[in-house]
């Protein structure tokens, strides 16, 4: 029997509890219950941190992009998985049937030129 993924899978989790920032980010999505309610909306479920941010007790008018930060730290750490999932009209990056997009922006306002005297 190969326990092979069994320790790199411990090797990796004892990784994560003895890293800095990682553990307390943990700490909070436990005592906040994020990963069961991640949990409970299935295996093939999406759920968006403001969908988990309307499930806290604690009204809190930031919870979404807080809940973001924590679920944007675990991805990176490979403790959960990230998709991304297509707004109804494609989303405001894919250009329309009129060919515009905020891409376009995005694009202007990151060019060399423009970024290099900050």
């Amino acid at each position: 029997m190969d326990n092979k993924p069994d320790e790199e899978a411990c090797l990796f989790a004892m990784h994560l509890t003895t890293s800095s920032v990682l553990p307390m980010i943990l700490k909070t999505a436990i005592e906040l219950d994020l990963l069961e309610l991640i949990k409970k909306t299935g295996a093939k479920a999406t759920a968006s941190a403001a969908e988990l941010a309307a499930q806290l007790p604690r009204n809190n008018p930031d919870g979404a992009d807080i809940i973001d930060r924590i679920l944007r730290l675990m991805v990176a750490h490979s403790v959960l998985v990230c998709g991304l999932k297509l707004l109804p009209d494609g989303g405001f990056f894919a250009r329309n049937e009129d060919g515009l997009s905020v891409g376009t922006p995005c694009l202007k306002i990151q060019d060399g030129a423009w970024m290099e005297p900050w």
